[in-house]
C-alpha cells in the first residue's frame, strides 16, 4: 500500500486541507491513453487508493468500456469518435477514411514539429488540437464519473520530450480545459518509477538512501523510450533525480511487431489463397487497404500466442516443445476490399516458430541499426538501451533497478531479453500485467496528490553534471553538479559579472569565442558554441554580464553583454537538456516530414513542386522506402504531365531493388526513347549483367558507346567479357577505360568508384592506391566539423585580483 510519507515533505508548518481533495493523472500516450484518480479524504485514517478509470468509449456498434483507450480520433458522420471508436473505424477501408484528414492516430509523434493537418476541418489541423481532443475526452470521463471538483491534473510527456514538444502538449491540456502550472508535465519514466515506488516502497525505498542507478524500459505500441538516472532518497524525504541519459526511439514499439507480422506471416498468405504475385499489389493496396484491414488481425495473433506461451511457461513446458506446432488462429473469412476487387483471407495463423523469427531482429544484441521500409521500422530494443547506456558512460553491469514498462513488454521474449541484458539489476515487476500499461498514469496522479496537498513535487531534479563556460584559463564553473532544478530558482536569473573581453580594439569587432561546456575537466563535451563580434571600440578587461537560467525540463538559457554598454548587440543562446544525451535518431524522417508539410501547406511554388517530390523520392530511398519513393516518383510524372528522363531512370533503378525487371526495363528503355541520353543503357546494361544476361548487355553497351564514350561504360564492358571469359575484349576495354579516365580529384564520386574498379581489374597498383587514398581524403573531409573563430573571454582582471578564485558570484534578479 502506498504511504503518504512518501510524498510528504519533512516540514511541520505543512497544513493539509479539511476538505476532500480529488486529482488526476492522464498518460497521454502515443497509442493508448489513460486516466488515473486519487481522493484524499482528510478524516479518513486510510491511505489513499489510486484506481485508473473505466472509460465508456461509443463505437458504431455500442458502447465499450475500458481503462486504455487507444490515442485516436474520427470524424464520421457527422460525429466525433474518439478511443475504440476511431480505431475501429480504421478497419473499414470501404468508408474512405483519410489520414490526417478524418482519421487521426499516434499523433503524439508530431508534438512541437511545424506539421499542420491541412485537409482536416477546423479544431483538427495539429497534433496539439488532436491531443486536445484526447485529453478532453478523458477530463469529460472522469467528470462524468464523480461530479466532485478536480483539484489538480497531472499530464506526462515523454522525458525526451524538448522544449517546443513540451509545449505543445501544454496547448493541448489548455484546448481540454486542463490548466498547466509548474510540475503538472511530469516526465513518463519518472511517473512510472514514482507508481511503483508507491505500491511497492517496502521493498526498494530503504536502499535508495545511498543512491541507486536506474534504467526505464517504456516498450509501448507506437514508441520505444529508455530513461536513465540516478535517484537518491534525501534526508529530507524527497526523491532526487538526476538525469544521465534519454533515448527515444519514435518510430519502434509493439505496432511495428503488427506490421512485421502482418507483411512476414499475413501478406504471403493472403497472396497465396488469392492467386496473386508479390508485385501484384501497389504501395497504396499494401499500406492504405491491406494494412488497414489485417493489423488488428496480427495484433490479435500477437496477444493469443503470448498468453499461451506464458501459460506454458508457467507449467515449464515451452523451451521443450516444437514451436512449429504452437499456433494461433483467427477463424472466419477476414475480407479487404481494395478499390478494384475484394481479397480474402480464411483462418489466418501464426505458429510461435513464426513469431519467434519475427521477434529476432527486434531482440538482436549485435545490429543495433534500424532498418525501414516504407511499412515499419525494424530494430533492435537493444539499440536505445545502448545509446543510454553509452552517452551516460555507463555498462549494463551498473544498473541497479531495471523497471519495464509498456505493453509491448508484455511479450514473454522481450521480458526474458531486457533481464538477461542487465544480469546485476534487479527487474522490477508488477504482480499483474494491467499494471505495466497504466504505471505512467498512476504515477501522474501520486505526483497529482502531492501538489495538491503539499505544493511541492516529491520529485526534485538535480544537475548530475557541473555548466561552466570556457575562458582563457580554462573552463569558468556556473551550475554545480547536484544543484536542484530550476536554478537559481523558480523565476530568477543568475548573473555573473566574471568575465572580461581579451583585447582592445578600437575600429574592428572583437570575435569572442562562447563555450559552454558540461562535465568535469577531464571529460567535458561541448553544449553550445558560437562567435560574438563584440563592437568596437572596446578595452581587454572591459567587464562582460552574463545572465543565465536552467530551468526544471532542463532548458539552459543565457545572455551575455556588455556590461557597461546598452548599445551593443548581446549574445543570446538556449540549449534543450543540456545534461541529459537524448537521441532521437531519425533525422532524415524529420527533414521528409518538413518537406512534406512545405507541399501540403503550399509553400512550394508550382514550378518547383516537382523537383521536390523527386527529392522526398530520393529521401524515402535512402531509408529504403523504395515502394514509397516509387509512389512520389509516379506523383512527380503526373504532376509534370509529361515523359521525364532522369524521372523515369530512378523508377527503372528502384524497380530494379524491387526484382520487378519487367518494369525496371520499360522505364530504362523509356528514359532512352525520350531523351536519347545513354544513362538509361547504362543502367540497363548494369542490370543485364548482373542477371548474367551477357549478351544483352553487350548490346546495351554498344548502343550506348555509338551515343557516347567514358572510363564506366568501357570498365562495364570490360566486366561483361570477363565473365564471358574474352581475355582480348576485357584487356582493351580497361585500355580504353583508362584514356577515358582523368585525374581522380577531378572525377565524381561515381567515376572515382568505376576507376577504382577499373585499376583493380587491371592489376595498376598505383593508380589504384592513388585513387583509394583520394576516396579516403573526401571521406575524412566529409567528416570534419569546422570550429568557429575567435577569443575566449578573460576572467575579470578584478575579481582575478581580489579573490583568485574560479567560482561563479551569481546573484538572482
Amino acid at each position: 500500500m502506498a504511504s503518504l510519507a512518501l510524498i510528504q515533505p519533512q516540514d511541520s508548518s505543512v497544513v493539509l486541507p479539511e476538505r476532500q481533495v480529488r486529482v488526476l493523472g492522464i498518460d497521454l500516450g502515443t497509442t493508448n491513453s489513460t486516466v488515473a484518480e486519487i481522493v484524499w479524504q482528510p478524516s479518513s485514517p486510510a491511505e489513499p487508493l489510486v484506481r485508473c478509470l473505466e472509460v465508456e468509449q461509443e463505437t458504431q456498434f455500442g458502447t465499450y468500456t475500458h481503462i486504455l483507450v487507444p490515442s485516436a480520433v474520427a470524424l464520421h458522420d457527422g460525429k466525433l469518435f474518439v478511443g475504440e471508436g476511431a480505431k475501429r473505424l480504421l478497419a473499414q477501408p470501404k468508408l474512405g477514411f483519410q489520414r490526417e484528414q478524418t482519421l487521426f492516430m499516434e499523433c503524439k509523434n508530431d508534438m512541437g514539429v511545424q506539421r499542420t493537418y491541412h485537409k482536416a476541418p477546423e479544431g483538427f489541423r495539429s497534433a496539439a488540437e488532436i491531443g486536445g481532443k484526447v485529453l478532453g475526452f478523458l477530463k469529460a470521463a472522469a467528470d462524468a464519473h464523480d461530479s466532485a471538483a478536480i483539484d489538480r491534473i497531472v499530464v506526462t510527456v515523454p522525458a525526451s520530450f524538448q522544449a517546443a514538444q513540451r509545449l505543445d502538449t501544454a496547448k493541448a491540456a489548455n484546448l481540454a480545459g486542463i490548466k498547466i502550472f509548474g510540475g503538472d508535465l511530469l516526465d513518463e519514466p519518472v511517473a512510472a518509477f514514482f507508481d511503483y515506488l508507491m505500491s511497492h516502497s517496502h521493498e526498494i525505498a530503504e536502499s535508495l538512501t545511498d543512491g541507486r542507478t536506474v534504467v526505464v524500459f517504456d516498450f509501448g505500441g507506437g514508441t520505444c523510450d529508455v530513461a536513465l538516472f540516478r535517484l537518491t532518497r534525501h534526508y529530507t524525504g524527497s526523491l532526487q533525480i538526476s538525469p544521465l541519459a534519454v533515448s527515444r526511439y519514435h518510430r519502434l514499439g509493439g505496432g511495428d511487431i503488427d506490421r512485421a507480422i502482418l507483411h512476414e506471416i499475413l501478406l504471403p498468405q493472403l497472396l497465396q489463397q488469392n492467386g496473386l504475385r508479390p508485385t501484384d499489389l501497389t504501395f497504396d493496396d499494401k499500406k492504405h487497404f491491406v494494412e488497414a484491414a489485417y493489423l488488428g488481425v496480427a495484433e490479435a495473433l500477437k496477444t493469443g500466442l503470448c498468453t499461451e506461451i506464458i501459460r506454458l511457461e508457467g507449467f515449464g513446458q515451452y523451451e521443450g516443445m516444437d514451436k512449429g506446432s504452437i499456433a494461433k488462429k483467427q477463424p472466419g473469412l477476414h475480407v479487404c476490399a481494395l478499390k478494384d476487387r475484394m481479397l480474402q483471407l480464411q483462418s489466418p495463423s501464426m505458429s510461435a516458430a513464426q513469431f519467434e523469427e519475427v521477434l529476432k531482429p527486434f531482440l538482436d544484441r549485435d545490429l543495433l541499426y534500424a532498418r525501414e521500409t516504407e511499412y515499419r521500422l525494424t530494430c533492435s530494443i537493444f539499440a536505445p538501451l545502448q545509446d543510454a547506456l553509452d552517452r551516460s558512460g555507463l555498462e549494463a553491469k551498473d544498473i541497479d533497478f531495471c523497471l519495464p514498462v509498456g505493453g509491448s513488454t508484455l511479450i514473454p521474449q522481450v521480458g526474458h531479453a531486457i533481464a538477461k541484458f542487465f544480469f546485476n539489476a534487479r527487474v522490477l515487476t508488477y504482480g499483474d500485467r494491467e499494471s505495466v500499461q497504466i504505471a505512467v498514469a498512476r504515477g501522474a496522479a501520486w505526483q497529482s496528490l502531492a501538489l495538491a496537498l503539499f505544493g511541492r513535487s516529491p520529485i526534485q531534479v538535480a544537475a548530475h553534471d557541473r555548466m561552466a563556460i570556457r575562458t582563457t584559463t580554462g573552463a569558468y564553473e556556473l551550475i554545480s553538479k547536484g544543484s536542484l532544478l530550476p536554478y537559481p530558482d523558480q523565476t530568477g536569473w543568475a548573473t555573473n559579472f566574471a568575465l572580461a573581453v581579451p583585447q582592445t580594439s578600437l575600429l574592428k569587432p572583437v570575435d569572442l569565442l562562447v563555450e559552454i561546456v558540461a562535465g568535469e575537466a577531464d571529460q567535458e563535451r561541448r553544449l553550445f558554441t558560437a562567435t560574438w563580434k563584440v563592437p568596437a571600440p572596446v578595452n581587454k578587461g572591459d567587464k562582460l554580464r552574463l545572465d543565465y537560467r536552467l530551468d526544471e525540463n532542463q532548458v539552459f538559457e543565457f545572455m551575455l553583454t556588455l556590461a557597461d554598454s546598452k548599445e551593443a548587440k548581446p549574445l543570446a543562446g538556449r540549449i534543450e537538456n543540456p545534461l541529459s544525451n537524448v537521441v532521437n535518431p531519425h533525422g532524415k524522417r524529420l527533414k521528409i516530414q518538413q518537406a512534406e508539410e512545405d507541399l501540403r501547406t503550399g509553400k512550394v511554388p508550382s514550378a518547383q513542386i516537382p523537383d521536390k517530390v523527386v527529392a522526398i523520392a530520393r529521401d524515402y530511398a535512402e531509408l529504403q522506402q523504395i515502394e514509397k519513393a516509387i509512389s512520389y516518383l509516379q506523383q512527380a510524372l503526373r504532376w509534370k504531365n509529361q515523359p521525364d528522363p532522369d524521372i523515369l531512370n530512378l523508377l527503372g533503378i528502384y524497380y530494379g531493388e524491387l526484382g520487378d525487371i519487367e518494369k525496371q526495363e520499360k522505364c530504362y528503355r523509356e528514359s532512352f526513347r525520350v531523351s536519347n541520353s545513354p544513362a538509361a543503357l547504362f543502367n540497363l546494361a548494369l542490370s543485364q549483367k548482373r542477371r548474367r544476361q551477357f549478351a544483352d548487355a553487350l548490346e546495351s553497351i554498344q548502343s550506348y558507346l555509338q551515343r557516347e564514350q567514358d572510363g564506366p561504360v568501357y570498365t562495364l564492358k570490360a566486366m561483361v567479357a570477363e565473365a564471358t571469359k574474352e581475355a582480348a575484349t576485357r584487356d582493351g576495354a580497361l585500355r580504353a577505360a583508362m584514356e577515358c579516365f582523368g585525374e581522380p580529384r577531378s572525377m565524381s564520386d561515381w567515376e572515382l568508384g568505376w576507376y577504382i574498379t577499373a585499376t583493380r581489374m587491371a592489376g595498376d597498383n598505383a593508380n589504384l592506391e592513388a585513387a583509394t587514398a583520394e576516396q579516403r581524403r573526401r571521406k575524412e573531409m566529409g567528416q570534419l566539423i569546422p570550429s568557429p573563430d575567435g577569443q575566449l573571454p578573460m576572467i575579470s582582471p578584478a575579481l582575478a585580483r581580489t579573490t583568485g578564485a574560479t567560482a561563479p558570484t551569481g546573484e538572482g534578479r
